[in-house]
């Protein structure tokens, strides 16, 4: 949905994001630059009072429905996106999911009149958790996509709609982005703090114009890496995981080619002793590219570069 929402942004389409589930910073949350709504109780409150002033018989007509139905949060959800779209200027409502999100669609349709679609997928048929109701808004959407030619069979013979407001647009991936590509893998397995030299490390990632390389960097701790790759644009050919078990690191370690730890002296943080990721990469038969950092040259003595010095550091990665 992320990549259909900016793909559609990308071709000119204004869309206004209407949430109702939304977790800060999730790795597909919205853009900044997207316009997001989220749910607020205060707006629902004043919604739903303006909605039983301006039209009353509507509104209660609503109400005794949704009782009927079992969907009083959906509706007071409605209340206030449906007002919402009205003071944007709204002109159709698209549901990318026929659950719960769907029901909303439905009900804000009701208060302000506009086009209503949605996209089907397969839950929705098969465990709809309010069944009842989802039989009452399909027949109600103007136009209805789904996945596959077997959901829409399902919805003309089981839900009763008719073909022509039914279209079949099938999931679609990033061809590019799940090709298999033999690249280079540097590794890097630390505590995300000053003195294992990340600042050094992604310097030294940017200067190296190379496309069959890529990095992993795994650990955590209290350093901004992510902060860090995004300044230097380096996003592309850095890949972040957090704090793993020995297992899920094995696997890392017996699928990479080089280990990187580019430490060094810092007055809070001091030397290393020797570090026992190098200790696992050297049994893990990785080359490895490190500093003289406290103790490390009385365990590795090939690929040693320069504390502090990202140049010096590209040219070991690069031997």
């Amino acid at each position: 949905i992320y990549h259909e929402v900016e793909e559609a942004i990308k071709r000119g389409v204004n869309i206004a994001l209407f949430a109702t589930k939304y977790k800060s910073g999730d790795v597909f949350s919205p853009k900044k630059e997207w316009d997001l709504e989220l749910i607020s109780p205060i707006k629902i409150l004043i919604s739903f009072i303006y909605y039983l002033l301006k039209s009353p018989v509507n509104t209660v007509l609503l109400i005794v429905e949704c009782i009927r139905y079992g969907s009083l949060f959906e509706l007071f959800i409605s209340f206030d996106y449906s007002l919402r779209m009205k003071k944007a200027d709204i002109h159709h409502i698209h549901c990318v999911f026929g659950d719960r999100k769907f029901f909303i669609g439905y009900y804000c349709k009701r208060l302000i009149n506009i086009p209503l679609s949605v996209t089907i997928h397969a839950h929705e048929i098969y465990a709809n958790p309010n069944k009842p109701l989802f039989e009452k808004c399909i027949k109600e959407a103007d136009k209805i996509v789904t996945i596959s030619d077997k959901n829409k069979t399902i919805l003309i013979e089981k839900y009763g709609v008719h073909p022509s407001k039914i279209k079949t647009i099938r999931l679609s991936i990033d061809l590019e982005n799940f090709k298999k590509h033999k690249k280079i893998k540097i590794l890097t397995v630390s505590r995300f703090e000053e003195r294992k030299g990340f600042r050094e490390l992604f310097d030294a990632i940017k200067s190296i114009d190379r496309d069959d390389v890529e990095f992993i960097i795994i650990g955590f701790g209290e350093l901004d890496i992510k902060s860090l790759i995004k300044e230097r644009q380096i996003e592309d050919r850095v890949t972040v995981f957090d704090k793993m078990s020995a297992e899920q690191l094995k696997f890392f370690y017996n699928n990479s080619d080089i280990f990187c730890l580019p430490s060094k002296h810092t007055k809070e943080g001091g030397s290393e002793g020797i570090p026992v990721v190098l200790m696992e990469a050297m049994a893990s038969e990785l080359l490895v590219v490190t500093t003289a950092n406290g103790s490390i040259s009385e365990l590795v003595d090939n690929i040693i570069v320069k504390e502090k010095d990202a140049h010096d550091l590209s040219i070991g990665l690069l031997k």
